[in-house]
C-alpha cells in the first residue's frame, strides 16, 4: 500500500477514534451505571453509537481495497478494531491491546446467551423457542414431540388463559424436558398495553358451522352441532326445549339456512341436556329459522331456532371512508361509522395528521380532526376494498407519543406467575428506559438471581429511544432482545422491516445481548406441515440471531425439526453476519466436468 494512501486512511480512522472516544465520554454516567459484568459491553455500546454517527462507506471501501478490516464486522469490539487499524496504517508492530477484542466479544455474547436460555444445544449455537398453544393442547405427547424435534425454550403468552392453565403448561413442559435431560426453560410474555377498538353497534347473530377439512380442502368430518334449549356460546343451536328429552339417534331436523340452502341435522347421541348432531354441509344459522323434526318418515314436530345473542356489527372500510374514535362507540349521526376506544385520555394525545393503524395494518388511516363526536379519521389504505373490521381488533398510533401505563392487572398476574413458575418474562411494547426499569426492579426486588428479562422491540418508540433502553438493560442480568417483526412491520411499514431488523441485530451484538428473531418463522410449516420457499430462506437468515421463535400450530413439531435442521446446516456457512468458508462439494468437480 502506498505511503500516501496509508496516511490518508490513517487520518480518517483517527477521526473515527475521536468520535467513539467522545461518545464514551458523553455516556460516561450510563456506562458507569451498568452492572460490573456489563461494564465493557456498555463502553462498547457507546463506541458503536459513535461509530454510526458518520457515513463511513467511502472509508470502508478504501480499507477493503487495502486488504484491511472494513469495520463492517466490528459491532462487538469497536475500539479494538479501530486501534488495530491505526497500528497497521501507522506501521506500528505492537498495538496496545484493548480489553475487548473479537474473541472477548464473542465470549461475552455466548455467556449472556447461556445465562438467559440455558446450556448450549449440542448440535448448534442457536436456540429454538416455541410458543405454547392453549393448555388443553399441551399434553405430555405434545411436549415430548416438540422437545425431541429441537425446542429448547417454551414461551407462554400471558395475554391468554389464566395462571391455572399456565401452571399446567409449565409443569408438563418441564417434566417432559427433564425426562429427556434438557433444562426446558420457560418464559412468560407480559401482555403489555395492547390497545383495541370495540364496535358497540349490535346486529342479529349469525352462527357459521363449517365442515372440517384437511389442507387440500377435502372434507374429513361433518359440521358438529350441539342442540340445546338456550344458547350459551359456540356451536350451540337453540331448538324448542320440549324436543330435547325426546330426540333419539337417527332423528333428523330439516331447515333452510340463513343463506337459503336446504340443510339436515342428524342426531348422533346425547350427554346430559346436550344433544349431539351433525350436518354433512356447512351452514349459517340465525334466530327464527323454521325447523322440522322427523323420525323416519314421520313428522314429530315443527318449531324454530331460538334466540341467539346479538353481536357487534362488522364494519366495512374502504380508502376515503371516514370513521370516528370515541369512548362510547356512539354517535348522534346514525350513518356514522364509530369505534369505541376505551382510553379517552390517550385519545386526547393523538394529533391531526398522525397515523392510525387498525387490525395489524389491514387498515391504515390518518387522524383528521377532533369534533363533538370524537376523533375523525380518514382511511388511506386497506388490504382490499372493502376490508371488514371486527370488534376487539388492535389499534396503533405509531406517530403519537402516548403515556401508556406499562403494567396492568393482567401484566401483574403474568409477572407474579412467572416469578414463581418460570425462568423469565418477555416485556411487551417497550418504549423507553423507564419500561425496562419498571420490570427490572420488580424482578430484583423478588430476589430471583438468574431470572431473565426479554425486551420485545416492536414499536416506533423503542427505535427512538433504543440506545437509552439498551444502557438501562445492561443494569440487569440476564437480559435479551426480541425483534418482534409483526408489530414492527405494522408500526414502521413492511418496506422498512428488512432494514430495521438488520440494525437491531447490530445493536444486540454491540452490547453483547442475545437476540430472538420472532414472528412468522416457518409459519406455513407450523400450520400445514409444508413451508413456503420464502419461509425457508427467512429461517436460514434467522440463524444470525441467538434464538429463533416459532408460533403455535398443529404441525409445530415438524416446523421445529425443520428449523433445527436448517440452522444446523447454515452454521457451517455463517456465524452471526460473517461468512464461513467450509469446503463445498460443488467446488470439487472432476476433470471431465472441467474440460
Amino acid at each position: 500500500m502506498a505511503e500516501l494512501e496509508a496516511k490518508a486512511l490513517l487520518e480518517q480512522v483517527l477521526a473515527v477514534k475521536d468520535l467513539i472516544d467522545a461518545e464514551e465520554r458523553r455516556n460516561r454516567a450510563r456506562v458507569d451505571a451498568a452492572l460490573p459484568k456489563h461494564q465493557l459491553s456498555a463502553r462498547n455500546l457507546a463506541h458503536y453509537l459513535g461509530l454510526r454517527h458518520k457515513d463511513l462507506r467511502r472509508l470502508q471501501l478504501g480499507l477493503a481495497a487495502a486488504g484491511l478490516s472494513s469495520l463492517g464486522r466490528s459491532e462487538g469490539h469497536v475500539r479494538d478494531t479501530v486501534l488495530r487499524l491505526c497500528a497497521w496504517l501507522s506501521g506500528e508492530t505492537s498495538a496496545v491491546p484493548h480489553p475487548l477484542d473479537r474473541a472477548g466479544a464473542e465470549k461475552r455474547l455466548h455467556e449472556n446467551t447461556y445465562a438467559l436460555f440455558g446450556p448450549r444445544p449440542p448440535d448448534r449455537h442457536v436456540f429454538i423457542m416455541v410458543t405454547a398453544p392453549d393448555a388443553a393442547e399441551v399434553t405430555a405427547k405434545w411436549a415430548t414431540e416438540v422437545i425431541r424435534a429441537g425446542a429448547d425454550v417454551l414461551r407462554i403468552n400471558g395475554a391468554h388463559e389464566s395462571p391455572a392453565e399456565w401452571a399446567a403448561i409449565a409443569a408438563t413442559f418441564k417434566a417432559r424436558a427433564a425426562a429427556q435431560g434438557k433444562p426446558g426453560r420457560i418464559f412468560v410474555d407480559l401482555p403489555g398495553p395492547k390497545l383495541r377498538v370495540e364496535i358497540r353497534t349490535l346486529e342479529d347473530a349469525v352462527i357459521h358451522l363449517p365442515r372440517r377439512k384437511d389442507r387440500m380442502g377435502r372434507t374429513i368430518a361433518p359440521s358438529e352441532v350441539c342442540l340445546v334449549g338456550e344458547h350459551r356460546g359456540g356451536a350451540e343451536v337453540p331448538i324448542p326445549p320440549e324436543w330435547l328429552p325426546q330426540l333419539k339417534p337417527g332423528d333428523t331436523i330439516s331447515l333452510t339456512d340463513a343463506a337459503g340452502r336446504a340443510r339436515e341435522l342428524t342426531v348422533r347421541g346425547r350427554r346430559e341436556n346436550i344433544v349431539r348432531a351433525d350436518c354433512d354441509r356447512s351452514l349459517y344459522l340465525r334466530s327464527g329459522l323454521p325447523l322440522e323434526w322427523r323420525r323416519g318418515d314421520s313428522v314429530r314436530g315443527s318449531g324454530e331456532i331460538g334466540r341467539l345473542p346479538r353481536q357487534p356489527k362488522v364494519l366495512e372500510l374502504s380508502p376515503g371512508d371516514t370513521f370516528v374514535l370515541n369512548a362510547s362507540g356512539r354517535s348522534d349521526d346514525a350513518s356514522a361509522k364509530v369505534l369505541a376506544f376505551p382510553e379517552p385520555a390517550l385519545l386526547q394525545q393523538v394529533q391531526p395528521k398522525e397515523l392510525v393503524i387498525l387490525d395489524d395494518g389491514k387498515i391504515i388511516a390518518v387522524a383528521q380532526s377532533r369534533g363533538r363526536d370524537g376523533l375523525a379519521c380518514v382511511v388511506e389504505r386497506t388490504v382490499k376494498s372493502p376490508t371488514r373490521l371486527r370488534s376487539g381488533k388492535g389499534i396503533a398510533f405509531p406517530d403519537s407519543t402516548l403515556s401508556v401505563p406499562q403494567l396492568g392487572p393482567q401484566d401483574e398476574a403474568a409477572l407474579s406467575f412467572a416469578l414463581e413458575h418460570a425462568d423469565g418474562v418477555g416485556v411487551s411494547f417497550v418504549n423507553s428506559a423507564r419500561d425496562v426499569t419498571l420490570v427490572g426492579e420488580r424482578i430484583r426486588a423478588a430476589g430471583k438471581p438468574g431470572f431473565g428479562m426479554i425486551l420485545k422491540l416492536e414499536t416506533r418508540g423503542v427505535l427512538r429511544n433504543l440506545p437509552w433502553i439498551l444502557f438501562e438493560a445492561l443494569k440487569y442480568d440476564p437480559v435479551g432482545l426480541m425483534i418482534a417483526r409483526g408489530d414492527l412491520a405494522v408500526e414502521l411499514s413492511f418496506e422498512r422491516l428488512a432494514e430495521i431488523q438488520e440494525e437491531l441485530l447490530c445493536f444486540g451484538e454491540a452490547c453483547h445481548l442475545p437476540v430472538i428473531w420472532a414472528t412468522q418463522v416457518l409459519d406455513s410449516a407450523a400450520k400445514s406441515g409444508v413451508p413456503t420457499r420464502a419461509e425457508v430462506t427467512d429461517a436460514a437468515m434467522a440463524m444470525r440471531a441467538e434464538c429463533v421463535m416459532l408460533n403455535k400450530g398443529p404441525h409445530i413439531a415438524t416446523a421445529t425439526r425443520m428449523l433445527a435442521d436448517i440452522v444446523h446446516k447454515m452454521e457451517a456457512h455463517q456465524f452471526k453476519r460473517r461468512s464461513m468458508l467450509r469446503p463445498l462439494a460443488m467446488a470439487g468437480v472432476d476433470n471431465e466436468m472441467r474440460s
